[in-house]
Order: structure tokens, then C-alpha cells, then sequence
């Protein structure tokens, strides 16, 4: 795996890199989030199980452009081309080696600032760092592509051992030591929130009733649920196609209906929702713990 690390300390090593590099280097904003890769033998999961987490955050083994993942590795937009370097307060020097659908530049799906978001590890140790990172908004210098800037990560308590991709045993282990023995139960969390299977008009029952809640939550549902996939629900579904680019208009193929691309895109939503929520949870119980603890 790739971690370069040759300046005398990251900060300091930042300041020395911005003296010596021409004019080329810039200050921006950024909105930047976490992100980990999930093992099937957690204690916790973000959104409720290890299926659901894969599909929020990838099998992480590698980024987009090849590169084993590493603790401070990079997901930016396409605007960032692979192996730009970065300097972010808190992570080090980084590297731009993966994208992501939710990694998009200011103006898109709401975005203030571009986005990036940086892989913190596997397993519940990695979880817990990319929860305690929460989403910040940061000013980043951009060093662009240049062999001048060495990667310099610094993560704390980050370990070598936790980039070994699906090693159980050791998760196992670690939790043992911890006192959590019943990791089989630990892991079997319900996976709220996301759905399995399609649906069309004339279904009905408690999926429907969920659909029509994220609908709602989505602003595309205005009535109360009805459990009943009728015509509201296929012009609200329809509607949200649209604004997402599966259906040009109601006589495209598909229009109303909860297919698989439907399917898929709400729960990718929701699942990003979620993950946002548990982030910002770990945050202020972080803030809350060190409120008490200076009592």
C-alpha cells in the first residue's frame, strides 16, 4: 500500500512546501465528509447492517484510479484530476485517488462548496474515525499534480493492521479484548430504512407506506400516507425520475414505476441522509463527553 511520509511534521512540512512552489498553489473551500469500509463481523454499523454500508460506502479495497485504499486517501469530483495533491488540516498532505456519486462541485445537489470526502480505515475502527470526523467545512490548499509535495498522512490511532481488507479474526479479536464477545448478534442489526424490492401501481401494504414517508421527506409526496400505491404515488415517483435523470418524460419506459434505477437512487439518498445523521450524532456526542468531562 502507498503511505509516503518525508516531512518533518505536517504542518510545519506544509508551510516549507507553500514557501518553495510558485504561484500555481490556492486556498479553497471545501465541504468534507468520511468514509470507511465496512466489515462483515462489526460490532455497529452506519446505516443498520453491513449490506447496507457496502452499498453507501463501496467495497473500499481500492480507489477509482487503482490505488490500494490508505487512511487520508481522497474522493474529489472529476474536476480534480487523480493525483492531485491536497494539504487538509486535521488529515496531512493527501492525494485525489477516488470519486464518489454523492463527491460533486458547488451548485450541485446543493452544495455550497466542492466536496471531498477521505477514507479513514476498515471495520468499526474505521467507522468510528470517519464518524468522529463528521462533515467540516475547511479551507484546503491545492498543491495540483507535482512530484515537489509528498504524501504526508496523520491520522490518530490509525495502525498499519487496519488496511488488511475483511480480516475478521482480527476485528474478532480486538472486540474481545474490549469485552464484546456475541459479535454475531452485534453484527445482525436490522437494516432500517432501505428498500429491497420493487414496486408498481396497485401494490400496497408497509413498503408502500415507507416509500410514500421518503417521498414525502423528499418533497415529492404532499398527503399523508396512504399505504396504497395509487396515482399520487406514480406521478410522485415520476416527478422524482425526472429531477434525477432515469425518465425524460411520462411516456419513457419506467415513468412511475419503483424499478431497480428508482430503487436505487432513493436508497442511495436515504442511505446518505442516514449516514449524515449518525455523523453528526458521533459529533455531539463527542462534544457533549468532553463538556462533561471538563465539569
Amino acid at each position: 500500500m502507498f503511505i509516503a511520509v518525508f516531512m518533518p511534521s505536517t504542518s510545519q512540512g506544509h508551510l516549507v512546501i507553500a514557501d518553495a512552489l510558485d504561484e500555481g498553489v490556492q486556498t479553497q473551500t471545501f465541504t468534507i465528509s468520511a468514509y470507511y469500509s465496512p466489515l462483515p463481523c462489526q460490532y455497529r454499523y452506519a446505516t443498520g447492517s453491513y449490506s447496507s454500508d457496502i452499498r453507501l460506502n463501496g467495497g473500499g479495497v481500492h480507489g477509482a484510479d487503482g490505488t490500494p485504499v490508505y487512511p487520508g486517501m481522497v474522493a474529489a469530483p472529476k474536476t480534480y484530476a487523480f493525483g492531485t495533491k491536497l494539504y487538509i488540516p486535521g488529515v496531512g498532505i493527501v492525494g485525489v485517488h477516488d470519486r464518489g456519486g454523492a463527491i460533486v462541485t458547488a451548485g450541485n445537489r446543493g452544495q455550497s462548496y466542492d466536496r471531498l470526502d477521505i477514507w479513514m480505515g476498515y471495520g468499526d475502527k474505521g467507522l468510528k474515525r470517519a464518524l468522529s470526523w463528521g462533515k467540516r467545512t475547511v479551507d484546503v490548499t491545492i498543491y495540483g499534480i507535482t512530484d515537489s509535495v509528498v504524501e504526508d498522512i496523520a491520522l490518530d490511532g490509525y495502525t498499519e493492521e487496519e488496511a488488511i481488507p475483511n480480516d475478521c479474526d482480527l476485528v474478532e479479536e480486538t472486540l474481545m479484548a474490549e469485552g464484546i464477545t456475541d459479535t454475531a448478534t452485534a453484527a445482525s442489526t436490522q437494516n432500517v430504512g432501505l428498500f429491497a424490492s420493487n414496486m408498481d401501481r396497485g401494490a400496497s401494504g408497509e413498503n408502500v407506506t415507507k416509500l410514500q414517508n421518503e417521498l414525502k421527506k423528499l418533497n415529492y409526496y404532499k398527503v399523508e400516507p396512504s399505504g396504497v400505491y395509487d396515482d399520487l404515488t406514480v406521478h410522485a415517483i415520476y416527478k422524482f425520475q425526472q429531477s434525477q435523470g432515469i425518465v425524460a418524460d411520462e411516456n419513457t419506459a419506467g415513468a412511475g414505476v419503483f424499478g431497480p434505477m428508482t430503487r436505487g437512487k432513493i436508497n442511495e439518498i436515504a442511505e446518505d441522509r442516514e449516514m449524515t445523521l449518525a455523523m453528526i450524532e458521533g459529533a455531539t456526542s463527542k462534544v457533549m463527553n468532553a463538556l462533561v468531562a471538563s465539569e
